[in-house]
């Protein structure tokens, strides 16, 4: 049985890892953030219009 200490210390680790998910979220660079949505199947076209750059700048990034 899980006793109380350990629950609670568990709802603590959680919220510091979606403390630290948000951050990590707002902090990424722009090529990281490129690549992220390529992963997640975004053509070039929507990247590009997604963070207000040039499809050239995306094609680019995505090639190095």
């Amino acid at each position: 049985m899980i006793t109380t200490t350990a629950l609670l210390l568990w709802k603590l680790i959680a919220a510091l890892l979606v403390i630290i998910a948000i951050l990590d979220l707002l902090t990424m660079s722009r090529e990281r953030r490129i690549k992220l949505y390529s992963l997640q199947g975004l053509s070039q076209r929507s990247i590009a219009d997604r963070l207000g750059l040039s499809r050239y700048a995306v094609r680019k990034t995505l090639v190095q």
